[in-house]
């Protein structure tokens, strides 16, 4: 039986496809690391006008460090290296979990990761003064 040229070069192709993503290094492997925040978006789907609020937020994120250990703990510096958060994290598929000191948990989407740039997606929901505040934040990082 012969096999057709372009049937023979789709499945040489499909054979490449599937040794790259098999070989390819898991998202754990990715996210270990020292990550720089380099943007940050808030879509505020309920609650007051806190821009204040929004921008510390983004002021603590830009230029701030995300280190994830091997271990499966975390550290979060500001732009001027003050900690801003420990903790543990873990991560499965494409939900990166992080649980602080204090047992809060947030878990991020990943939306994009790469060996150099990872983007993630989460829902934010806190009660303040003038109303409770919620929204989703993206955050991007380079490593």
């Amino acid at each position: 039986m012969k096999i057709s040229q372009p049937l023979a070069s789709k499945a040489a192709a499909a054979l490449l496809l599937f040794f790259v993503f098999a070989c390819g290094p898991s998202n754990k492997e990715l996210i270990v690391g020292t990550w720089t925040g380099t943007d940050f978006s808030f879509e505020q789907t309920e609650g007051p006008d806190l821009a204040d609020l929004v921008k510390g937020g983004e002021k603590l994120h830009i230029n701030g460090k995300l280190i994830l250990e091997q271990t499966g703990t975390y550290i979060i510096s500001t732009a001027d290296d003050v900690i801003n958060g420990k903790g543990t994290w873990e991560i499965k598929g494409d939900e990166f979990t992080m649980i602080d000191e204090q047992d809060n948990e947030v878990v991020y989407e990943i939306i994009d990761l790469s060996e150099a740039e990872m983007t993630t997606l989460h829902e934010v929901k806190m009660e303040t003064p003038l109303g409770n505040l919620a929204g989703k934040i993206t955050l991007t990082y380079k490593k």
